[in-house]
Parts: structure tokens; sequence; C-alpha cells
């Protein structure tokens, strides 16, 4: 069938982020199942480098924007987006949604499809702000659970009427209105975890069908044996220009590893992923022996190679961390916060260690260093049984039963 993908970025190669990783397996999963799969997205640098790199595999429409000339227009632009994003998480600012509205080629391909999928739930609010008109089947494809975000920011905010609680109220009720909306339009909205697909029913009633659709991260990633640099190193692994990643990296360079080199002072932290911030910067200038930060990589494969354990130190956030479940596919010693693990361990999954605090979880990278071959041999208990809930051809499968309901 014809299926277009509505999506904010074009995925590629090598994409800095574990949603377009994510989304370019997807796309690939869907032409190996027999689908025509066009994507339509926003006409800028990465993104045209991006539709080149898939030419032949994958149409792509993009749609232009049209910024203003003047640069006095287009700060003020900037500056009103920016509010309208503080105060509407969940849409998109207006100048994208009048942008599609206008192409012609969007139109064209959206009018014609047998299916319409919209990639993170942001993009819903493009198509399923109401029950669309014609016969099209809509897939909301939730990365995360919006409102889960901004209830856990609320509760780090605090109650009472500081205007910085007030804000954060707001915003939990808009995304959850917001977010209700698109999930009762769908035909069906597409889970990582069982714990995100009780979260649809939360937001949004009985009415809304989730369906539970396991990501394909175990394939292509084989047992990582430790090689290399002989030097007890642990790894973080994020895009650190998500709030979320810079602030768990900072929380590592000021209360996690501080515990942990109190003891074994020749540990090296990695920090490997795109755009660290510099704060970041500043605090490993601090502490060059102990405190490494990569940059954007062309491969994670050599730093988890070198790893002890992998450090997952996430307070805030939701869905599945990829960075987890990445880690334990390749059978290195996990230590995460309950925010890092939440919708990968059940009865049958566990990691190494997990705490919520800097002391238990520098505490349980301590224990995976003391014996790091012992670490080993217990992440790899479970090893096979995560590669095989994430295996590619698991996601195939879901995936095909998500598009059974859809009549080409």
């Amino acid at each position: 069938m014809r299926i277009v993908s509505l999506s904010p970025v074009v995925p590629y190669e090598g994409i800095p982020h574990a949603g377009g990783h994510y989304l370019l397996r997807h796309l690939r999963a869907l032409r190996e199942l027999g689908h025509r799969v066009t994507v339509v997205s926003f006409d800028d640098r990465e993104n045209r480098a991006a539709a080149e790199s898939l030419a032949g595999l994958i149409d792509v429409v993009l749609v232009p924007e049209h910024p203003p000339h003047s640069p006095r227009t287009r700060r003020l632009l900037n500056a009103v987006e920016r509010q309208e994003q503080r105060l509407f998480p969940v849409r998109p600012v207006a100048r994208r949604r009048r942008a599609l509205a206008r192409s012609a080629a969007a139109r064209r391909a959206l009018s014609t499809a047998d299916a319409i999928e919209y990639q993170w739930t942001e993009s819903g609010w493009l198509g399923l702000r109401r029950r669309p008109a014609g016969s099209a089947f809509h897939v909301v494809v939730a990365h995360d659970v919006v409102w889960q975000n901004y209830a856990r920011f609320l509760s780090a905010t605090g109650a009472g009427w500081h205007p910085r609680a007030l804000l954060a109220r707001w915003r939990r009720a808009s995304v959850r209105r917001d977010e209700r909306r698109i999930y009762r339009h769908a035909d069906a909205v597409v889970s990582f975890s069982g714990k995100d697909a009780a979260l649809v029913g939360r937001v949004a009633g009985p009415s809304a069908r989730a369906v539970v659709v396991r990501p394909p991260l175990a394939d292509g990633s084989e047992i990582s044996p430790r090689t290399g640099d002989p030097t007890p190193t642990v790894l973080f692994v994020g895009a650190f220009d998500r709030s979320v990643n810079a602030e768990a990296a900072v929380w590592t360079m000021t209360d996690i590893a501080p515990r942990v080199l109190a003891e074994h002072p020749d540990v090296r932290f990695v920090f490997a992923g795109a755009r660290p911030t510099p704060e970041m910067r500043r605090l490993a200038s601090e502490r060059p022996g102990s405190f490494w930060i990569t940059g954007r990589v062309e491969s994670l494969e050599p730093v988890y190679a070198t790893a002890d354990a992998v450090l997952v130190p996430l307070r805030a956030g939701a869905g599945v961390k990829f960075k987890t479940v990445e880690a334990m596919v390749r059978g290195i010693p996990v230590v995460s916060t309950g925010v890092g693990v939440e919708g990968i361990v059940d009865d049958r999954i566990r990691v190494f260690s997990v705490a919520d605090d800097a002391r238990g979880l520098a505490t349980g990278l301590l224990r995976a260093l003391a014996d790091p071959a012992a670490a080993r041999r217990e992440a790899l208990l479970v090893r096979d049984i995560v590669a095989d809930e994430f295996s590619g051809n698991a996601f195939r499968r879901a995936l095909a039963q998500v598009y059974r309901g859809a009549t080409p």
C-alpha cells in the first residue's frame, strides 16, 4: 500500500539522535514488507542531504517554509515561535502548519495515501487535531508520551504560585489536552513499551487503540567484547542538545563521578555524543584525565568496545531509552536510574544495578568495576532475551500487524 510518513526530520545513516535511527529502520522495514513509502518533511539543508541519501529507497517530499528575508523579522519570528513552543509544546509552530497547508506536493501525497503515519506525537497535530476526511488509515508513532515529560517536570518544579510553577502546570494541561485529541483521532497509536501503551490509555481514555511495537535495536548489534585501552571506563551515550542528557551528564560530573573517583581514581568517564554543552566542556577541562568528551562520532562501536559499564543517569524524559537496550544487547553491564530502564525491565529482563541517587549509582559502578568479568557474565545472562525482544524480525511482525487494519 501507499504509506506517507509525516516527520520533522528525514533520517540518514549516522543521524545523531536515537529517534532518527529508529525512523530509518522503520522506513526500511515498511519497504521490506512491500509498501511504497513517502516521507513528507520540511525543507532545510540537513533534510535535503538526507533526501539525496535515500534516493531509490524512499520518496521524499520537502515542504518549503519561506522564512523572512529580513534578519530583524527572522529574529522577531524566532522569538514568537519560542513562546508558541513554551505554551503549546505538542503543536508544531504556526509557520510550519501554514507551510504544509500551502504545499501542493504534500497535499497530493497525503490525499492519495492508503495510510498516513505521524512520526512523533507532535506531527499528529498537523493532521489529527480533528478526524480527517477520507479513508486513509492514520497511525501515530509515539516515540514517547509527551505528557509524562511535563508531569515529571512539574513534580520537580513543585507547587505554589511562582511563575515557573504556574507555567509548568499550564504546559502539563496543554500537553495532555492536545495529546488526547491526537490519540483519539488515530486508528492506532504505536508505543515502544507496555508502560507507554498504558500511558496512552491514561491520557486519551479507552477509545485510543495503543499497540506495542518494540523498536529493532538489536539488529546489527553483536556482543561487544572488552578490547582496547585497559583503563577502567564508564560510558554515557547521548545527544547532548537534549536537555535531559545534558543535565544527566553534568550530574554525573559533579555528583556521581567524584564518589567513584574517590575510591577508584584511575576510572575514566566517557561522554559520547553530538553537541556537548559548554558546561560539560568546562567540567571536563577541570579533570582532563577523568572526563573524556568525544563529540559526534561516526560509529559508537569503538567506544562500546572500551566500556566496562554503561551509565544511564537520566532523571527526566519519557519513553524507552534506546541507549539502555543498545548496551544490553552488546552484553555490557548497565547502571541506571529507574527512568533509564522504564519500559524495558520486567520479570525476565534486568540490568546490573538501578538507583535514583548519586550514591546508589556510584555504588553500582564501583561494584561493576571491582570485578568486570563477573559483571559481564551477569549482563550476558539476559542478553539473548533482550536481543530477541528487540529484534528486527519481531519488529517487522508487529509493524505488519499494525497495518493489517488498513485497506489499500
